[in-house]
C-alpha cells in the first residue's frame, strides 16, 4: 500500500514531464519562436484589458459590463496568481537545473501555476459570460497562450492547467460581482 501512494507524485511527474517533452518539442525555428512568442505576450494581460476597454467604449450597457468584467478578470487573476498562489507553492520553471531550450527572458519567478494561462482563462470565461458565442475564439485563444507557455520551455503542462482552473473560478466570479452591479 505505501508503495502505491508513494509511486502517484512520480507517475503524475512522469505524464506532466511527457506532455512538456511533447508540447516544446515541436520543433523551434526563429519565425515560429517569434510568432508563438507573440501569443505568449497575450496572456501578460494587455490584449485583454484593451479587448474590455473597447467593449467598453463601443458595447452600450451590456459592452460596458462584460469589457469591466474582462479587464478586471484579467488584472486581478495575475495580481492574485503573482503575489499570492506562486510565492505559496515556489515550484522551480522547467529550465531550472535542466537542459531546456528557453524562448525569451529566463523568469525568476515561480512556476506554479502559469500566471498567463491564469489571466486569458479568467478573461476568456468573463468575456464569455456576456458573449457566450465567442467562447470557441476566446478559450481557443486562451488555449494557445497556455500551450505556448509550454512550447517556450517556460512551464510544466499542469501550471498551465492549474492556472487556466484559476482563471475560471477567478472570471466567473468577476462576471458574476459585475453583474450585480447593474
Amino acid at each position: 500500500m505505501e508503495e502505491a501512494v508513494s509511486s502517484v507524485p512520480a507517475l503524475a511527474t512522469s505524464i506532466d514531464r511527457r506532455i512538456f517533452d511533447a508540447i516544446h518539442g515541436v520543433p523551434h525555428t526563429a519565425v515560429s519562436d517569434r510568432y508563438v512568442s507573440m501569443v505568449s505576450d497575450i496572456g501578460e494581460g494587455l490584449l485583454w484589458v484593451g479587448l474590455g476597454i473597447g467593449l467598453a467604449a463601443l458595447g452600450g450597457p451590456k459592452g460596458q459590463r462584460a469589457g469591466l468584467a474582462t479587464s478586471l478578470s484579467a488584472l486581478g487573476t495575475t495580481y492574485f496568481v503573482q503575489r499570492l498562489v506562486k510565492p505559496f507553492f515556489r515550484r522551480q520553471r522547467p529550465f531550472v537545473n535542466r537542459e531546456v531550450l528557453v524562448v525569451g527572458i529566463r523568469t525568476q519567478d515561480a512556476s506554479f501555476p502559469s500566471g498567463h494561462s491564469a489571466a486569458s482563462f479568467a478573461a476568456a470565461t468573463a468575456l464569455t459570460t456576456f458573449y457566450p458565442s465567442a467562447a470557441p475564439l476566446a478559450y481557443g485563444v486562451a488555449g494557445l497562450v497556455g500551450a505556448s507557455r509550454v512550447h517556450l520551455g517556460h512551464h510544466f503542462p499542469s501550471d498551465v492547467a492549474v492556472g487556466a482552473m484559476i482563471g475560471v473560478g477567478t472570471g466567473t466570479l468577476t462576471a458574476a460581482l459585475v453583474r450585480l452591479l447593474r
